[in-house]
């Protein structure tokens, strides 16, 4: 056993501490949001002078969207997509698709299935365990989302324990906070 005044639940979509141990109940955004899957890869440059930009481009293929990140040493590619419209074969079989026809080689490519979790738990402060990032919530990709929601957890989080040990209120006020964050989030995306 452990014992510690506060946890803070970074394991991702398992949320082991928050979800798992404690079962704190996660509302899922699945009536807003439908993409709950991704397949992603590691792309070598055929151009790297060309295709080493400094944004992250997202395309519209035929049953979801592709995100191309440029990276110093590689392409980090992936294909978000339904689970419910698409099956992981025909997924992968679509993006290599996409991949060719931008002119990738995807012999060597090594595809990794995502599932995600698209919602978040009803409280990420349940008694002494905080959840942060993907472990409290997640919404989809495509706004990049993920990094600002981590961010503000933390500044929030740290607001918090400045003040002293935190209570009820303060934890409650944390709560609203994070719901307010994730639900605008869905509401954006959706539109």
């Amino acid at each position: 056993k452990v014992f510690a005044d506060l946890f803070i639940d970074c394991t991702g979509f398992k949320s082991l501490l928050l979800g798992k141990h404690l079962g704190e109940e996660f509302i899922s955004f699945s009536d807003l949001l439908p993409n709950d899957s991704a397949v992603s890869t590691h792309l070598e440059y055929t151009d790297k002078q060309n295709q080493l930009n400094p944004y992250t481009e997202c395309t519209a293929i035929d049953n979801g969207w592709v995100w191309n990140i440029p990276l110093w040493d590689r392409i980090g590619s992936g294909y978000v997509y339904s689970s419910k419209y698409l099956t992981k074969e025909q997924s992968l079989i679509e993006f290599e698709q996409y991949l060719k026809y931008k002119g990738f080689d995807t012999s060597k490519c090594v595809f990794n299935h995502i599932d995600m979790r698209v919602g978040r738990h009803k409280r990420s402060w349940v008694d002494n365990v905080v959840a942060v990032g993907l472990s409290s919530g997640f919404i989809e990709p495509l706004e990049s989302n993920g990094l600002f929601t981590v961010y503000r957890n933390l500044i929030s989080l740290v607001k918090v324990l400045r003040r002293g040990v935190p209570s009820q209120f303060s934890k409650d006020i944390y709560n609203s906070d994070m719901k307010l964050v994730f639900d605008e989030f869905a509401d954006f995306v959706a539109s």
